[in-house]
């Protein structure tokens, strides 16, 4: 099935946030990389270049992991997902091409073949308080009870899909990918939310207001956070690391910055009341440079709220602590919320 010629207008973006925090939201995610693991071996060597325990997935099992470099630092954060194809990645879509390269250099006898989704997949959001309810309502209780990265076989529009537990934004998160093809099937019937009342159907939103959700709830981004200035730990990525699983690329870093207490930053989420800072801009304590702002975005619900994401040095990441954003030289007060994730 074709794409329509004209893509219906979405809401202003505030009606976009307000119905995406409120009720659920749908929206189309390019910038989500796919890639299909598959071969015998391909389980066995995506544990051994990567920082979580993959080897031993079961079918519709889960989980995120780090690929890093020799020195530990990031090359991507994926979701990787057992079907019955093989191993599907989910990861950041500029990093696909790196990614598959990756594995491609450490490939010597494995039997491991790559497929690369990016053109003939793609992948929808489901997101907001009430993406639980919608997905029970669309594909049953077995999708709306999903645990977190495990993956389900579901049909939308007739076409089949792969239905995704995703991190939460706005409260609650689902990712599907299906065949580009068929992508218009597939879209409209999650927009229908066959049996919902006309009032109770998920609203479409586009990718300005999907940073903004991300950012809101501290999520980190290739390129903004997760790039190879930074480890794992700093990017709060604990639940993508084993620390019982045997040697991967990058093991040794990631151990001993754990068992050391050497993690000398930390992402955090931080309030920052009247304006929005750019990207780079420098965060101070008193007189002394702390960090740097990596995101922000402005709450579009008419309250001037702003929220931005910035690592700053590990013993500065204490909610409350008041600091101050130099943005082109001129201070701007705010407060560190939290520690991001």
């Amino acid at each position: 099935m074709s794409r329509p010629a004209v893509a219906p207008a979405l809401a202003d973006l505030r009606s976009q946030y307000g119905a995406a925090t409120v009720q659920a939201a749908v929206a189309e995610r390019p910038d989500i990389g796919r890639l299909l693991f598959g071969g015998r071996d391909a389980a066995d060597l995506l544990h051994r270049l990567s920082t979580n325990a993959i080897k031993d997935l079961a079918p519709g099992h889960g989980t995120a992991t780090v690929f890093t470099t020799n020195k530990g630092r990031i090359l991507d954060l994926v979701t990787l997902h057992r079907i019955d194809a093989g191993l599907l990645a989910l990861g950041a879509a500029a990093r696909t091409p790196a990614l598959k390269e990756w594995v491609d250099r450490y490939t010597f006898r494995e039997e491991v073949t790559i497929a690369d989704w990016s053109a003939s997949h793609r992948t929808l959001g489901l997101f907001g308080p009430r993406a639980f309810a919608h997905a029970a309502r669309l594909w049953g209780s077995a999708a709306g009870t999903l645990p977190l990265h495990h993956v389900l076989r579901v049909e939308a529009g007739g076409v089949a899909a792969w239905l995704v537990r995703a991190l939460p934004l706005a409260g609650d998160g689902y990712l599907l990918t299906a065949v580009a093809e068929e992508w218009d099937a597939v879209r409209g019937a999650v927009l229908a939310a066959e049996g919902g009342a006309a009032g109770d159907r998920p609203v479409e939103v586009g990718p300005e207001c999907v940073e903004i959700l991300r950012v809101v709830a501290g999520l980190p981004d290739h390129p903004h956070e997760l790039n190879d200035e930074h480890n794992p730990w700093e990017a709060r990525l604990q639940d993508a690391i084993s620390l019982d699983k045997g040697c991967y690329v990058g093991q040794e870093v990631i151990a001993r910055l754990n068992t050391y207490k050497k993690v000398a930053k930390q992402l955090v989420r931080i309030a920052v009341p009247g304006m929005v800072p750019a990207p780079g801009s420098a965060v101070h304590s008193g007189d002394e440079r702390i960090g740097v702002v990596t995101s922000a975005v402005g709450i579009p619900d008419g309250s001037g709220r702003c929220v931005a994401l910035a690592y700053v040095r590990d013993e500065d990441a204490v909610p409350g602590r008041g600091i101050t954003i130099l943005q082109a030289g001129s201070p701007i007060p705010a407060s560190i919320e939290g520690l991001a994730r």
